[in-house]
């Protein structure tokens, strides 16, 4: 039962990168035509290393390793049964784990990562503005 409990854990933080990262989308996108509203380094500078890295996850054909630890919690706690959670935790599944072809994962993803790489490089956050004014 601890395994399964940890492995839902596990979704449920997958789940909230995966918000993380297309909420940064969406500050980025705003951040590009008004540079001062989202002027948060720290935020910007994860955002950026945390989508190119699932961008090159994805470009060699690599599991996430969140998804790596939830299986092998998943494997721990029985290994016969596909799915056997609660409800929320299926609909959540579901959605970080869709039944689509792979190129519509990679393709926005590396197009989200390079964007923001641009916005990072042309409207740098005033942190770094500073220091390379």
């Amino acid at each position: 039962m601890l395994y399964r409990l940890l492995a839902d854990l596990v979704m449920l933080v997958h789940f909230a990168w995966i918000i993380f990262m297309l909420w940064g989308f969406v500050l980025t996108v705003r951040a590009f035509w008004r540079p001062a509203f989202f002027d948060r380094w720290v935020f910007r500078s994860v955002h950026l290393s945390g989508i190119l890295l699932v961008a090159i996850l994805e470009l060699v054909g690599s599991y996430c390793p969140l998804t790596l630890w939830e299986n092998s919690l998943r494997a721990l706690y029985n290994p016969d049964v596909d799915y056997q959670g609660w409800f929320i935790v299926g609909l959540i599944e579901r959605l970080i784990y869709p039944n689509v072809n792979p190129l519509v994962i990679i393709v926005p993803t590396v197009t989200i990562a390079l964007f923001t790489m641009v916005v990072f490089v042309t409207r740098p956050p005033a942190k770094f503005r500073r220091k390379r004014d």
